[in-house]
């Protein structure tokens, strides 16, 4: 009964069991066994299991059995086996197949085995420049589990693993031109225990290619050159050349051509250009890629304008007869088709040299002669050059009125013949009668046809009729301007045509009229003798009360001040340089400072001062005559020397602070003011045109400038002689009307402060408020364009302070030769794209000094990348001075070392160095490095001025400017043989942005110079003039007010006085302790005068900052720490 039991459970173990052959291991099977055994071999059929042997491919298996029995037959599906050598062929991976074998009839086993995928499998890929692709070549039906992973070769860390159910994996966003190590393993657990691993070395395709470095380009009229230099690194893949894309900007579609250069090419010259056209310029590198095709990098993109050049041709040019006069013209062309340039103005011009100039070619040409051919000439400017002109010739027809008036004289001729045989007589009479050396004038020609009607303009419509008249170019101004009449032929002109007066006449066409000029006392016996060229001109309502003359020649310096005595003149205004360019304006006619005295005729000449200003000269003068008893007479004589060569003075008020000092020394005891340039006509006019106009404004509050010039011309031919004059006239006035007068005398600057100060209520603003409300901000009235180009903007440390392009300050990249040129560049023009290009950008401007129109360079704090730019425009404008008004770094990067350090190509060692609790100087030796010559610069460091506020103690900041402009003047008049005018090497002055800090201290030193110079200040016209050149400059009324207040303290009053001893002391305070450091080209004597006020060694400074913050407390116990100033209104 107990083995029959056992059989039982038995049997149902077997029913339960599975079989599997996992690569060598034989399973229990998954059905039901079927054996027929006997108990004395069953346990010998149960140990059997097969033992697999397969191929590399997989396609075939030998099979073994462990058991004692021997196999008779095999069974398997979808398999072969050969009994003879037990082997299983036609076999697939990953497949499983099912087999039952058989030993005996009493033993029958069923078994299944997995076949693993080959050893040979492989891994294939696929790489671009972003990704690697990795494959098996395996089916999918495996359904193995597949592990991936890539690292970079020069990177240590650990593989990170990617497990999937695919036999394929991608790797992404992978840098390019990179070397992976790649690896791969496949986990076929199911069939076999050992899984399946790959290694590749791959390396990602070239990438796309940095952009260009350094893209510049220049141009002429038909060509543009660009260069550039390999981007820094070739990161990405070796760069193959460069492709070039120069296109029309206005279009926008790039051509066709986009040539290559070699890799080792960084220019190229594009020709067959249109002239006067805005290109956009790129410049790209390509990589030939190893997989695909080229590779184009991210473009370095400019914009250049090529080079004006001559208009095309004009066609099509037709001169018809209009109208029924038979007297008028029509003119008109076509063309250009090319203008090559900014403008477009057609000139016509015909006989007798008159002109017209259109925007349009359409002219009508009336009031011409009947009966006579003229020959019209027409071309086209386009700004900077003109075409040849096309000429044609037309005969003007007979006038029909007059052939009517003809018949009917015919018809009377009878009954007047008579009449008409006396008249004849009488004619010939009257010809005998005249004036031998005068001709006969037939036809007196009206000179006043042509003249306009131009009402008088009242005050409060000045400006809006100026910009009425200034607009399209100013051709109101020039229609009004053309139409009076040049000379007016009805006043004779006999005296100055005589022979014996021609050689005293500097221009043969500029003469004076016979009825009203300046006749001197003569000699009997000698011809000539009362003949000088100067005529009397009326002013507003006073008659006579100018004389216009010529600048006198060598050969009438005697008649000049025999004119002076005879009119009693105590007032010579003269508007004009002695040599201007290499032409003589004007004989010098005074002696100098050394000659004391000189002779002039029977007039003797000395003279007792001489005041030497920015824009004019006064001399005294005392004259007496060797042969009149009388006392002598005082002469003033005021030299206007800041008019241009050629045009205007571009700011009306240098004139009107000429007439404000002519004013002050005029009297109702003197006599004509004496107006004189070279030929007496133009400036002249131009500045008795102001000064009587200004007299009617104030009289009558408003103006009558066409009518008072055409008064002039009637006086003097030629008065006011240009366009430009005429309306400097206007803007003179305009300039007045807007802003008044704001100049005052430093002795009466306390009380005018204190009334500027006072309000009628809290709610109306002061007269101080509201002058600061007048000022002009000067926004957008300049272009700006280089300063906001993209490769610019990073140099800016503020988007709203950028330098003008009109008085930026230029640079070069590189000097060039052994020499340095003694001419800098100091200033741009407006269209300075074409100029710049050779020039490097610096966020820096010319601002005028109290002496030079672009005394002082304004620029912002550099930035750490331009500090090589800021020590190279340092050296290439010879400055000498730097004051540095900030203290934080973020505003300014230290641009020096304690030890010798080059930027660029300057090298830059400090010297030495001494501190006081409000600022720092230091001594500075830079020596370009192609050069062995070193310069001395100074810079003085102010610690004591936030960048939100105003300075600490303005007292300091003034001794600091004293110290600075002695500095400053010593060292240019050693090196730059200037007297105390500081006119050659600017100043270089920073802050942050350099503007605020920067205008503050600027007007402040330029309203110094002027009180200390004429004893005036003007702030309103020291900002006005700031602004002008900078953005930004003076922006708040508390740092307006802060100039006058400063200054004010300088010049105390009390009980109405200056308290010129107080004031006396401190300058000579200041200076005496200045000038020993004039004794020694160091900072020795700094040193010692610091040491001394703190009464402790001097200690260097060699930190940013002022070391000590706790000597600020010092300063007060032992006193001072800079020279003693007022204390502060």
């Amino acid at each position: 009964m107990f083995l029959w039991l056992e059989l039982l459970v038995f049997g149902l173990a077997l029913v339960d069991m599975e079989v599997f052959i996992n690569g060598q291991s034989i399973p229990p099977p998954l059905t039901t066994s079927i054996i027929k055994t006997t108990n004395d071999n069953r346990k010998a059929c149960d140990a059997i299991s097969p033992i697999p042997t397969f191929t590399d491919d997989r396609h075939a298996a030998n099979l073994m059995f462990n058991g004692s029995l021997d196999l008779l037959n095999v069974t398997c599906i979808s398999c072969d086996w050969k009994k003879k050598t037990i082997t299983l062929s036609h076999l697939i991976e990953c497949q499983t197949y099912n087999i039952t074998a058989k030993f005996s009839e009493d033993c029958e086993k069923p078994f299944f085995i997995n076949v693993p995928i080959s050893d040979n499998k492989h891994l294939d890929k696929t790489v671009t420049n972003t990704t690697i692709t990795l494959v098996w070549d395996i089916a999918n039906r495996c359904e193995l589990k597949y592990s991936y992973c890539c690292f970079q070769n020069d990177n240590k860390s650990n593989c990170i693993w990617n497990d999937v159910n695919k036999s394929e994996y991608q790797f992404k966003e992978l840098p390019p031109n990179t070397n992976y190590t790649c690896k791969s393993k496949i986990d076929q657990s199911r069939f076999l225990n050992t899984p399946v691993h790959r290694t590749l070395q791959i390396t990602t395709d070239y990438g796309r290619p940095d952009l260009p470095k350094n893209c510049s380009s220049t141009s002429t009229t038909e060509s543009i050159t660009v260069t550039w230099s390999a981007p820094q690194t070739q990161r990405n893949g070796p760069i193959d050349g460069y492709i070039i894309k120069i296109f029309d900007k206005k279009s926008g579609v790039p051509d066709d051509l986009n040539p290559r250069t070699e890799y080792n090419s960084m220019q190229h010259k594009r020709t067959g250009l249109k002239p006067y056209t805005n290109y956009t310029v790129k410049v790209l590198a390509f990589t030939e890629k190893k997989r695909l095709p080229s590779l184009e990098g991210l473009p370095c993109t400019g914009y250049i304008m090529t080079m004006p050049t001559k208009p095309s041709p004009l066609r099509n040019f037709e001169v018809n007869i209009a109208g029924d006069g038979n007297n008028i013209v029509d003119v008109s062309c076509e063309g250009p088709d090319e203008l090559n340039g900014p403008g477009k103005v057609y000139i016509l011009e015909w006989d007798g040299g008159e002109t017209k100039n259109s925007s349009i070619c359409k002219f009508k040409v009336d009031n011409l002669s009947f009966l006579k051919t003229y020959t019209f000439q027409v071309s086209v400017s386009n700004g900077n050059y003109s075409t040849e002109p096309i000429l044609e010739n037309i005969t003007t027809k007979y006038n029909t009125k007059a052939v009517i008036g003809f018949l009917a004289f015919l018809i009377i001729v009878t009954v007047l013949a008579l009449l008409l045989v006396l008249y004849k007589i009488y004619i010939l009479n009257r010809k005998n009668s005249r004036d031998e050396e005068e001709g006969v004038r037939l036809v007196t020609r009206d000179d006043e046809r042509h003249m306009k009607n131009i009402d008088p303009i009242p005050a409060e419509l000045l400006w809006e009729a100026y910009k009425t008249k200034i607009a399209d170019e100013g051709r109101l101004f020039l229609d009004e301007f053309q139409s009076i009449p040049r000379v007016f032929s009805k006043y004779p002109i006999k005296e100055a045509r005589k022979p014996y007066n021609q050689n005293k006449n500097r221009y043969i066409d500029i003469l004076p009229y016979d009825y009203n000029r300046v006749e001197l006392k003569s000699s009997p016996g000698e011809q000539g003798y009362d003949y000088i060229n100067a005529s009397y001109i009326d002013g507003f309502k006073e008659m006579k009360k100018y004389i216009a003359a010529q600048g006198p020649k060598e050969e009438t310096i005697d008649d000049f001040w025999r004119m002076i005595w005879e009119q009693k003149a105590t007032i010579v205004v003269m508007v004009t340089r002695c040599e201007e360019g290499s032409k003589i304006k004007c004989a010098k006619y005074w002696p100098s400072m050394e000659e004391e005295t000189a002779s002039y005729g029977d007039i003797i000449v000395s003279i007792n001062e001489c005041k030497v200003c920015p824009d004019y000269i006064i001399q005294k003068l005392h004259i007496n005559h060797r042969r009149d008893k009388s006392s002598g007479r005082d002469v003033t004589h005021i030299q206007f020397t800041s008019w241009p060569d050629h045009g205007v003075p571009d700011d009306p008020h240098l004139l009107l602070k000429l007439r404000r000092r002519v004013n002050i020394l005029s009297n109702f005891f003197s006599g004509p003011i004496v107006v004189h340039c070279s030929a007496g006509v133009g400036r002249t006019g131009t500045y008795i045109g102001i000064d009587a106009m200004l007299e009617g404004l104030e009289a009558e509050g408003r103006v009558d400038v066409y009518g008072y010039i055409a008064k002039l011309r009637r006086q003097r031919c030629l008065m006011v002689q240009v366009e430009a004059q005429y309306i400097l006239i206007h803007h003179a006035l305009v300039e007045y009307v807007q802003f008044g007068e704001t100049e005052v005398f430093v002795s009466e600057l306390p009380n005018y402060l204190s009334q500027l100060k006072k309000k009628d209520s809290l709610s109306d603003p002061s007269l101080l408020e509201a002058e600061f409300q007048r000022l002009p901000l000067y926004r957008n009235w300049q272009n700006q364009k280089v300063g906001r180009k993209p490769e610019n903007t990073q140099k800016n440390r503020s988007a709203t302070v950028i330098p003008y392009d009109y008085n930026r300050v230029l640079f070069r990249h590189e000097e060039e030769g052994n020499r340095e040129s003694e001419q800098d560049v100091d200033s741009s023009d407006e269209d300075s794209d074409c100029e710049e290009e050779p020039n490097k950008y610096i966020n820096a401007s010319f601002i005028p000094s109290y002496w030079v129109q672009n005394g002082i360079i304004a620029t912002q704090g550099p930035l750490p990348e331009t500090i090589g730019d800021f020590w190279n425009m340092i050296y290439q404008k010879k400055v000498k001075v730097i004051a540095m008004l900030t203290d934080n770094q973020e505003l300014c990067a230290q641009y020096w070392q304690e030890e010798k350090i080059t930027y660029d190509n300057i090298t830059v060692e400090l010297k030495d160095s001494n501190c006081s609790p409000s600022y720092t100087i230091r001594a500075f030796d830079i020596t370009h490095v192609k050069r062995k010559d070193s310069r001395k610069v100074f810079q003085y460091q102010y610690h004591k001025w936030d960048s939100s506020a105003l300075p600490e103690t303005p007292q300091d900041l003034i001794t600091m400017i004293q110290s600075l402009k002695q500095k400053f003047s010593t060292q240019v008049a050693a090196e730059a043989n200037v007297t105390n005018k500081n006119k050659n090497v600017p100043l270089v002055v920073h802050c942050g942005d350099g503007s605020k800090q920067t205008g503050v201290f600027c007007a402040l030193l330029n309203l110094l110079e002027c009180a200390e110079t004429e004893d005036v200040i003007d702030v309103f016209q020291v900002v006005k003039a700031l602004r002008r050149a900078r953005t930004e400059m003076i922006s708040s009324f508390e740092g307006y007010q802060f100039l006058y207040d400063t200054v004010a303290s300088l010049y105390p009053a009390q009980n109405g006085q200056l308290q010129n001893a107080q004031r006396h002391e401190q300058i000579t305070n200041i200076q005496n302790e200045v000038k020993k450091e004039e004794e020694s080209n160091s900072l020795e004597s700094d040193v010692q005068l610091m040491s001394h006020e703190n009464g402790n060694d001097a200690e260097r400074c060699d930190d940013f900052k002022a070391k000590d913050t706790s000597r600020e407390a010092e300063s007060s116990v032992n006193g001072p720490t800079n020279p003693v100033l007022s204390d502060m209104a």
